[in-house]
């Protein structure tokens, strides 16, 4: 007895380009929406490795079993209605995502403290139910395009190729054009309204009933392109002299959210005090902050430890800063150094388009603002510098290429004579001992001081590397003078006596190469403590 349901005649010639057209659409959907995966894991687990292998893995496996359960119901109900619904399915989950998704991410990533288990569960939580119904199009596809077992073959071939065509744009036009320009949220809102404009045409094909969908479909695309592209706080401007008293004058709160291809940046107030942050949950993420009635404020400890390499160079005048943040340190800098030259370099122009619409931050004839790499720029300019400060974050990591010896070795060697590198390393156990064992190799003189508790591990590091070989008392004398000379706001003579700390022993990390440099394993194994605190 034969159980299949005949299968729906489609009324109309263009059958086919229908179904080509919104298989195009669906693989753009899914591999644009395993993009944007990265996007909502990153600012609870990270967006290293085992995200990456989370977000892959989930997805692999509910294209796995769409595929399975696309040829099931294929061959049992045939029907252009019953695949359009299934797109549509898909697509208003796509549309209901960013109203729960921060919810659940953050329930995983405070009941798991393993990341690797965390950040699977996370996308296992968000990620199959779309991805499976987008999955199923493809075998259902093929099955209402097959005439004959002779054509079998091209209709699978074209098929697939097609949503693999589609794939190739959807990862391309998200990483490289949407997520700069519109965010994670506003694109997923896009795709739920592409996959339901899909959805409506199958609809289409099988009845003329449901053509009237379709124009609403349309219209509907239209309207939340339009809407999408006028959600995000594009940061262009340069520096208004009444945006920080006006600033100030706001309720406290979030002011800014904009994302980026690199970061998830915010901008929040408190009091007086406007910070950036490159991920909203956990104190670790607050990477600056501006004192909006007290422009020579430093309110974050550690960068007023990092001024303390200002004491060693006889005569500062050319200063690098690799990662700009809300531009505190060069700031600061620029307004007690006043004749030097600062060159301030930061890889995400979204940075940099922030720190100078919301924090004021904009050039002088001293002051430059550079778009670039820090390794990329140490490589292609040869001008030496008598501080070089290395303050370079990717959401809450340091790069790996910016953690080497052989990167270590290149910031000693565009030190001028008498130069001083300043570096903030992070406080887990097995990345810090790391940093400290190849940090080492390059530089023999090392000073460390503490930007937080007393405790080694309690906060950040601020380890200066010098070409001198000073004493502890040579060291205080240097910084008595520099402060008497330059008057910074911070006495560094009190922070050098307040904030030094001896240096650690019988490191147990890896040196890291350019070759093995397994930084983000590394920074995984402390997450748990910088998750509870």
């Amino acid at each position: 007895m034969n159980t299949e349901a005949p299968p729906e005649e489609p009324r109309g010639g263009g059958f086919a380009i229908s179904l080509y057209l919104v298989a195009f659409v669906t693989g753009a959907i899914v591999m644009s929406f395993e993009m944007l995966g990265s996007r909502y894991l990153a600012p609870s687990f990270g967006a290293g490795i085992y995200t990456w292998a989370s977000l892959i893995s989930t997805v692999l496996a509910a294209l796995c079993a769409g595929y399975f359960l696309g040829g099931y119901v294929a061959d049992r109900y045939p029907s252009p209605t019953v695949l359009g619904a299934t797109v549509a399915v898909g697509s208003v989950y796509l549309l209901l995502l960013p109203a729960f998704s921060e919810q659940v991410l953050q329930y995983f990533a405070w009941q798991i403290d393993d990341i690797k288990l965390g950040s699977l569960a996370a996308a296992m939580a968000i990620m199959p139910f779309p991805v499976t119904f987008f999955g199923m199009y493809s075998p259902f596809a093929i099955r209402l395009l097959m005439r004959s077992r002779q054509n079998a073959g091209a209709v699978s071939g074209t098929v697939y190729g097609i949503s693999t065509a589609g794939s190739i744009l959807g990862t391309l036009a998200t990483t490289f054009f949407l997520i700069p320009l519109i965010g994670t949220r506003a694109i997923t809102f896009m795709l739920g309204i592409l996959g339901l404009f899909g959805g409506a045409l199958l609809f289409a094909t099988a009845s003329s009933r449901w053509r009237r969908f379709v124009r609403l479909g349309v219209l509907a695309a239209l309207l939340a392109s339009q809407a999408a592209m006028l959600a995000p706080i594009r940061a262009e401007e340069s520096f208004d002299p009444q945006i920080r008293a006006s600033t100030l004058a706001r309720k406290n709160g979030r002011i800014a959210h904009v994302e980026t291809v690199y970061n998830d940046i915010f901008v929040t107030k408190d009091a007086s005090l406007l910070k950036l942050s490159f991920q909203w949950k956990g104190w670790y993420f607050n990477q600056s902050e501006v004192n909006l009635a007290d422009p020579s404020d430093l309110p974050m400890l550690y960068t007023r430890v990092m001024s303390i390499a200002a004491i060693f160079p006889q005569d500062i005048r050319r200063v690098l800063i690799l990662g700009l943040g809300a531009g505190s340190i060069p700031v600061y800098l620029h307004r007690f150094l006043p004749n030097a030259t600062i060159d301030t370099v930061e890889l995400d122009p979204g940075v940099i388009d922030v720190a100078k619409k919301y924090f004021g931050l904009r050039e002088t004839k001293n002051f430059h603002l550079m778009e670039s790499d820090g390794r990329v720029f140490l490589n292609r300019h040869s001008e030496p510098y008598d501080l070089i400060f290395v303050d370079a974050f990717t959401g809450s990591y340091i790069p790996f290429h910016l953690m080497t010896k052989e990167f270590y070795q290149l910031v000693r060697n565009h030190l001028a004579p008498h130069g001083v590198a300043a570096f903030n390393f992070l406080p887990t156990v097995d990345l810090f001992d790391s940093n400290i064992r190849t940090v080492r190799l390059a530089f023999d003189n090392l000073d460390f001081f503490n930007s937080g508790d007393r405790d080694l591990f309690m906060s950040n590091v601020i380890v200066l590397g010098r070409l001198d070989a000073l004493s502890e008392a040579e060291t205080l004398q240097r910084a008595e003078a520099a402060q008497a000379r330059y008057k910074f706001h911070f006495d560094v003579s009190r922070l050098v006596t307040e904030r030094r700390i001896p240096a650690p022993k019988a490191l147990k990390g890896e040196v890291l190469t350019d070759d093995f440099a397994p930084a983000d394993v590394l920074d995984a194994r402390g997450r748990r403590y910088r998750r509870e605190k």
